[in-house]
C-alpha cells in the first residue's frame, strides 16, 4: 500500500535511477525509447523503496527534500559514469584503430549516441553495447543500484575521500584499456610503414602511399577480426568489474 513515506521514497530513488540511466552505457542511448527508460527508472526505484523498508530518513523539511533530491541525483550519476568508463575505453581504441587504418575522413553520425563516428568507431561501440548485454552487466549494474541503498541511504552523504581518487584512477584506465585493444594494429601498421618506406627508397618510382594506403586497410580489418576476441575478453573483464566501481565511488 502506497503511504507517505513510501512516495517520498520512491520519488527519491527515482532521481538516483535518473541520474543513473542518463550516463549509463545502452540505457542512455537514443536507441531506447525514452518512455522505456523512464518505466525502468521508475520500477528499480519502487523495488529500492520496497526493499529499503523502515531503514531510512526520510527529509521532514522543503530544504531538507531539495538537498536531499541534489544528493540523490549526483549519486546516480556517479554511479552511471563508473560503468560508462568501459565504453569510454572502447571510444578511445576506436579513434587510434580509426587514425592507423585512415578512416577518420569518412566520419558518419552514429545514430546510438547522436555524435560523428568513424565506421571503426561504430563497429566496436555496437560490440561493446552488445557485450554490455551479453554478459549480464545490465542486471549487474541494476542490482548495484539497489545495493547502493545499504551503502547510502537517502540522505545519507558518506563523504567518501577515496571516492575521487578512484574516479581518477579509473579515467587513467580508459587510456590503458583503449590502448591495449588498439595496440596489434598499431604495431602492424607500423611495420607496413616501415616496409613501405624502405620499399620507397629502394624503388623511387612506386607510389609508396597508394599502395601502403591498400594494404593497411587490408591487414588493419583482417587483424582487427582475429584480435575482436581478445577486446572482447578485456571489456568482459572490465565490465564485471564496473559494479563493484560504481559501489565504492559513492560521494
Amino acid at each position: 500500500m502506497l503511504n507517505g513515506d513510501l512516495l517520498v521514497m520512491w520519488f527519491l530513488a527515482s532521481l538516483r535511477a535518473t541520474g543513473l540511466m542518463l550516463i549509463s552505457p545502452v540505457f542512455s542511448s537514443r536507441a531506447v525509447p525514452a518512455p522505456l527508460r523512464v518505466m525502468i527508472a521508475l520500477f528499480a526505484a519502487f523495488v529500492a523503496a520496497q526493499l529499503s523498508g523502515g531503514a531510512r530518513v526520510l527529509p521532514t523539511t522543503l530544504g531538507a527534500l531539495v538537498v536531499a533530491s541534489v544528493m540523490e541525483i549526483i549519486i546516480g550519476l556517479f554511479m552511471g559514469w563508473a560503468i560508462r568508463l568501459v565504453l569510454h575505453g572502447v571510444e578511445v581504441a576506436s579513434q587510434v584503430i580509426s587514425s592507423e587504418l585512415g578512416f577518420t575522413m569518412g566520419q558518419q553520425i552514429d545514430p546510438m549516441s547522436d555524435t560523428s563516428e568513424s565506421a571503426i568507431g561504430q563497429l566496436l561501440m555496437s560490440f561493446g553495447s552488445l557485450l554490455f548485454l551479453i554478459s549480464g552487466a545490465h542486471q549487474a549494474v541494476l542490482a548495484a543500484f539497489l545495493h547502493s541503498y545499504e551503502i547510502a541511504p537517502v540522505g545519507f552523504l558518506r563523504g567518501n575521500e577515496a571516492a575521487a581518487v578512484l574516479l581518477v584512477g579509473a579515467t587513467g584506465k580508459i587510456f590503458q584499456a583503449g590502448i591495449q585493444m588498439a595496440a596489434p594494429l598499431v604495431a602492424v601498421n607500423f611495420i607496413i610503414s616501415l616496409t613501405f618506406s624502405i620499399l620507397g627508397k629502394a624503388a623511387p618510382a612506386t607510389n609508396v602511399f597508394g599502395e601502403s594506403f591498400a594494404v593497411r586497410i587490408v591487414v588493419g580489418l583482417t587483424l582487427l577480426g582475429i584480435t575482436l576476441s581478445l577486446s572482447a575478453q578485456l571489456l568482459v573483464q572490465a565490465l564485471r568489474g564496473a559494479p563493484e566501481l560504481m559501489l565504492r565511488i559513492i560521494p
